[in-house]
């Protein structure tokens, strides 16, 4: 399946194309909550074509600073290499958004990426595929001290290991790290490879950004207006967010608007899709199976 965006919380990558299947063709196209860049980067691969602009707006400014040098190139791996991020590295330079998506555990910008049980043998395997460097955990899973000629940087990225620990009752560590199947994978190297593909997109002079309140958004004639609020009842995205104020406003403009949510019981939105899909976002911080949902607030181009 192929990944757009970067990895975010709440992300619409899955499912991107299904919802794109219900946006009318228009001179515009806003996506007025981009978060991870996922639908934005959708419709422009798969449906440029219906469109002449494209709105990526993300209140967050240090996400779209992040997405456009992504685009620029800057995580290209001919001129990044990724050095390891400690776990202090993470919380001395969360101002780094970089550090602060790509190393966060469920990219959620506030905990490190890896538990302090396995930081080590993650860091080992960073290092031997990163930087060619193996020490004895990495020739020990591996079963080698140097990769094969024929090997090559993406290639390295998908090889797997798996950790087995035992515990003895005083909480100790006593067991081994054995090489198995296809089980775990570095996670951070999965996410730095979303954001390098994202350098395909830097000649588009299609996508314009923003990162303002979507009430300040300026929406042209001829738009259709794709939204992915923060979800009542869920984990919030680190501010404040009024869900009935936003329904006014949708309700009242005159574009359509088309809105990601679980469920919208305001009359005045119009349920257009339905789709279930993993949920990690409750209120009770559950994991569990939500139906998406897509409604529309019934304005016609």
């Amino acid at each position: 399946m192929a990944k757009y965006g970067i990895t975010y919380m709440g992300s619409k990558a899955k499912i991107a194309a299904s919802l794109a299947l219900n946006f009318p063709t228009a001179e515009n196209f806003y996506d007025l909550f981009g978060g991870g860049f996922s639908m934005t980067h959708y419709m422009l691969e798969n449906k440029d074509h219906r469109y002449n602009r494209f709105f990526y707006n993300e209140i967050k400014s240090d996400i779209v600073d992040l997405v456009k040098r992504a685009i620029a190139g800057e995580y290209s791996y001919k001129v990044f290499k990724p050095k390891w991020i400690s776990r202090d590295d993470f919380f001395a330079n969360l101002d780094d958004h970089y550090i602060k998506v790509i190393w966060s555990f469920g990219n959620n910008q506030r905990s490190y990426l890896f538990g302090r049980d396995i930081e080590h043998y993650k860091k080992s395997m960073h290092n031997a595929v990163v930087f060619d460097e193996f020490d004895d955990f990495a020739i020990k899973v591996l079963g080698f001290k140097k990769w094969p000629s024929n090997v090559n940087t993406f290639k390295k990225r998908r090889f797997y290991f798996r950790q087995k620990v035992v515990f003895d009752n005083k909480g100790m560590k006593r067991g081994d790290l054995q090489r198995l199947e296809q089980l775990e994978q570095l996670q951070q190297l999965e996410r730095l490879q979303q954001l390098q593909q994202l350098q395909q997109l830097e000649q588009l002079p299609k996508l314009n950004f923003s990162s303002l309140d979507y009430r300040k958004v300026e929406i042209l004639p001829n738009s259709v207006i794709y939204c992915d609020p923060p979800y009542a009842g869920t984990a919030d995205y680190g501010n404040q967010f009024n869900s009935v104020e936003f329904l006014n406003w949708a309700a009242n403009i005159k574009s359509p608007v088309y809105i990601s949510e679980y469920q919208i019981k305001d009359p005045r939105f119009e349920l257009v899709y339905s789709v279930d899909k993993r949920s990690l976002l409750s209120s009770d911080k559950t994991v569990g199976d939500k139906a998406e949902r897509l409604y529309w607030n019934g304005v016609s181009l």
